[in-house]
């Protein structure tokens, strides 16, 4: 059974749905078939909430999927067609009253003190992968097809095309991928590091949670570390980036998760982490 994609009966009423598979795993849900699950300002903003109730609630894991035949479509294209629409002619109010805010929150997933895994059970399309890309993990459906189309549109894959894609696969494949514009299958997704697995479709709700309980076992504070200093890092120069890392070593060793692995470690048992530890993990790091 794939427990990632749930029944519901309202998926024109819902956007996005909030749920708690197992403890301290949220599941966020994109249920918007209709529209394959695009990128209204309707749908951001359930998105950002969701993630911010997920926070709140302290998630150590937070899995983004999707309903019916896409993870994400993408942008909302009509709002660029529609001669009624607010951003219709208006390069402005494309640029700051809609990419902005999709840029804010897929840069929220990184920032968030939890892993984040994308399970992508279907179309991730221009802003659609670039969702993905913003997550730690990206699991895919076999089925599903993946890339940034953008091109194909004279458009630009402003909201982590340009910024995210290249620090995940080098600069020759982000050129391959963004400036071809062509949908990858799922194979040929994994075979270019743009995915890190791909499983059958009834199995890749089961795969999901899996990654999560196996992050479960880790600090909460050292996965929240830890991310904070690889994104960082990225923009950071090589004398920065290593004292970052000193930053990152010393916070971690004055938080009571080091004193527990230690512990444990040399009374041979399995940690017993703090459930709310991932709340503190950034203090003390500039």
């Amino acid at each position: 059974m794939n427990r990632l994609n749930p029944d519901t009966h309202e998926h024109d009423r819902i956007d996005v749905r909030l749920d708690w598979p197992i403890e301290d795993v949220a599941l966020v849900t994109l249920s918007s078939p209709q529209t394959l699950n695009t990128l209204t300002n309707e749908m951001v903003l359930a998105l950002d909430t969701a993630i911010k109730e997920a926070t709140a609630a302290r998630a150590r894991v937070v899995i983004i999927t999707g309903t019916g035949k896409a993870f994400c479509g993408g942008a909302y294209v009509k709002y660029f067609t529609d001669p009624a629409s607010p951003y219709s002619n208006d390069p402005m109010a494309i640029r700051d009253l809609y990419v902005r805010p999709i840029i804010d929150l897929f840069r929220s997933l990184q920032h968030a003190p939890f892993a984040t895994i994308a399970a992508i059970n279907g179309f991730a399309l221009g802003g659609g992968c670039e969702l993905a890309l913003a997550c730690d993990f990206r699991l895919m459906s076999a089925d599903a097809k993946i890339g940034l189309t953008e091109a194909r549109l004279g458009a630009v894959a402003g909201a982590g095309g340009i910024q995210i894609l290249s620090h995940i696969l080098g600069r020759a494949r982000a050129l391959e991928v963004a400036l071809l514009a062509d949908q990858w299958p799922a194979n040929d997704a994994l075979r270019i590091g743009l995915v890190n697995a791909v499983y059958e479709a009834d199995a890749l709700g089961d795969a999901a949670l899996a990654l999560a309980r196996r992050l479960l076992l880790c600090s909460p504070i050292t996965i929240n570390l830890t991310k904070r200093g690889i994104y960082r890092a990225e923009t950071a120069s090589p004398d920065e980036a290593d004292q970052l890392a000193l930053d990152t070593v010393a916070v971690a060793a004055a938080g009571p998760d080091w004193k527990e692995g230690m512990t444990a470690f040399r009374e041979r048992r399995a940690p017993a982490f703090a459930v709310n530890g991932a709340g503190m993990g950034g203090a003390g790091i500039a």
